[in-house]
């Protein structure tokens, strides 16, 4: 089958034949047909590479070698949430070029306190192998492909509260061991195949429609991919060498590889849940200005182990924090799978760690933890996360990274 943005290219010229390239090209015009015309391709196109995927080879069990590119990456990502109390561990690791790492690991045990690493907010720091991920005394391992993986921390972390600005003091540092052990519950979640199409048909159809724009999403799409899938982690903390403390936590595993440049991201949020009846739900709603202003996307895992990406929802950035206040509580719908979902998050605003691209001095992530409602009643667990690109973040004074010479 041809190319998915050739496709794209020759309905976008008979459109621009069609309507006339000044109507076609302004933000919104004739969103109904561009939508039409857009959902009708993508489906077909959405059932050929779902065909073609089911052929595709397995993931490696070591990092992929970057690409020749500035901001090239391979990224794994981790979340547990205990369902009894509130224990959680929050751990990424992202190999990125000239030997760097981005590195986050935020937890709290609870009965004991919140805890991160003493590097935060700055998320750089030299990356340690070749052969797993590993930076900053977190190493994450591949144990077996899509099933089962390790991820462990021997070192020091600083107790909480957390903190929002860099600060030259070390603050309360204690020793800190863990080991968790990750098993899958779920299939995976293919962003690049999986994904409904009619989301990306809404969002396209909102976008000014050019040869240019075409191209864009042609890139774009040929540069970053992603997946997900969710399970759980078992193991053991041992804090201040303390009683080892066992831990049995659900969360999401996210491994995204390939380009990403954060300076292209405008802004999003990001919701990640599961609940007590087993359904587990991912919602974003991102702006990359160059090709998708208001795109959401996402996805549901039943409790019967079926999954489906979401295919609409009401959630709008223009009314999650837009104006860089976060509120307590937050409420969207969204549908998957045919079938309707109302999920509320309450933020535990004490639990909000950030982050920051400390190299650049701009970019800033929000990790709130939340408690979360599924239709008024299903409790669940999770976090929702807030990207700014344009929020001031401190450079990190005299930041040393790379290898040493």
């Amino acid at each position: 089958m041809p190319a998915l943005p050739a496709l794209l290219a020759l309905v976008a010229a008979a459109l621009l034949a069609l309507l006339g390239a000044r109507r076609a090209a302004a933000p919104g015009a004739w969103s109904p047909l561009k939508r039409w015309a857009l959902g009708c391709l993508l489906l077909c196109h959405g059932a050929w590479r779902q065909r073609a995927a089911a052929e595709g080879t397995a993931e490696p069990r070591r990092p992929r070698p970057l690409r020749p590119d500035p901001h090239a990456l391979d990224s794994v990502y981790f979340t547990g949430f205990a369902e009894t109390n509130k224990t959680f561990v929050v751990a990424r690791l992202a190999k990125r070029p000239a030997g760097m790492c981005e590195m986050w690991l935020f937890l709290r045990v609870e009965g004991i306190g919140e805890f991160e690493h003493p590097q935060h907010p700055n998320m750089m720091v030299p990356d340690e192998s070749e052969e797993i991920w590993s930076g900053g005394g977190l190493t994450i391992e591949y144990l077996e492909p899509q099933m089962c993986w390790k991820i462990s921390f021997d070192g020091l972390l600083r107790k909480g509260p957390y903190r929002q600005q860099w600060s030259e003091e070390e603050g309360d540092l204690v020793p800190v061991k863990f080991s968790l052990h990750w098993e899958n519950f779920t299939e995976v979640f293919n962003f690049n195949v999986d994904s409904h199409p009619s989301t990306f048909a809404r969002a396209f159809a909102q976008e000014p429609w050019t040869i240019q724009f075409f191209q864009r999403v042609k890139k774009q799409r040929e540069q970053h991919f992603r997946h997900e899938q969710w399970g759980q982690s078992v193991g053991e903390i041992e804090i201040d060498n303390r009683e080892k403390i066992e831990l049995s936590l659900k969360g999401v595993r996210s491994h995204s590889y390939g380009i990403r440049n954060w300076a292209e991201i405008y802004r999003y949020v990001m919701i990640l849940a599961h609940f007590e009846d087993g359904t587990a739900a991912h919602l974003t709603v991102i702006n990359i200005p160059a090709t998708t202003t208001n795109l959401t996307v996402g996805y549901v895992f039943f409790p019967d182990g079926r999954k489906a990406g979401i295919e609409w929802s009401n959630a709008s950035l223009a009314e999650m924090a837009e104006d860089g206040v976060i509120k307590d509580e937050y409420g969207v719908s969204f549908t998957a799978g045919g079938k309707d979902f109302a999920v509320s998050a309450v933020l535990d605003k004490q639990t909000c760690p950030v982050v920051f691209n400390g190299l650049v001095g701009s970019g800033v992530f929000h990790e709130c933890i939340a408690d979360f409602q599924l239709d008024g009643s299903t409790q669940g667990w999770g976090l929702v996360e807030f990207y700014y690109r344009d929020e001031a973040a401190q450079l990190v004074p005299n930041l040393q990274l790379g290898p040493k010479t």
